[in-house]
């Protein structure tokens, strides 16, 4: 009887074990929830209106155009691998900027870039065409980019 009672047990404890490991496994699933949207693209914003974008394969399309004399204010948004437009986590993202200038000039500053990283203006400085480079920081190091985007500043009204 020994035999059959420790054969119980063992089978009673290794089903506890199959349980318990199911159990854990399925607490440490993930939701969609907890899903980090990872920037692959980009798009920037005049108010509501798309400027430029590029894609996940690298396709660019729109345009800036700046006066000379002038600034806009912008706002970059990144695009996921779902190509869903979104906002990364304010606190622990920040964007890194450099003008490139050709036959133009611009300029670009952040007034606020603690509060609102991801707004910027840039100013038409000569006519002529130029870029800039930006980079998504997440806590320092780069996580998306460097990213080039031509600017083409017109003579000023």
């Amino acid at each position: 009887m020994k035999k059959v009672s420790f054969l119980s047990a063992a089978k009673a404890v290794l089903t506890l074990f199959i349980f318990a490991g199911i159990l854990t496994a399925c607490s440490n699933s993930t939701s969609s929830e907890d899903h980090e949207q990872e920037p692959v693209g980009f798009a920037i914003y005049q108010g509501s209106t798309l400027l430029v974008s590029q894609n996940s394969s690298g396709s660019m399309s729109g345009e800036i155009t700046i006066e000379a004399s002038t600034s806009s204010d912008l706002r970059i948004a990144f695009i996921d691998e779902d190509d869903e437009v979104f906002t990364p986590d304010k606190d622990e993202h920040s964007l890194s900027f450099e003008t490139i200038n050709g036959s133009g000039e611009i300029s670009i500053s952040q007034e606020d870039a603690s509060n609102q990283p991801f707004l910027f203006t840039i100013n038409g400085v000569s006519e002529g065409e130029a870029s800039f480079n930006f980079s998504l920081l997440h806590v320092g190091a780069e996580e998306f980019g460097p990213a080039t985007v031509p600017v083409t500043v017109s003579a000023s009204n």
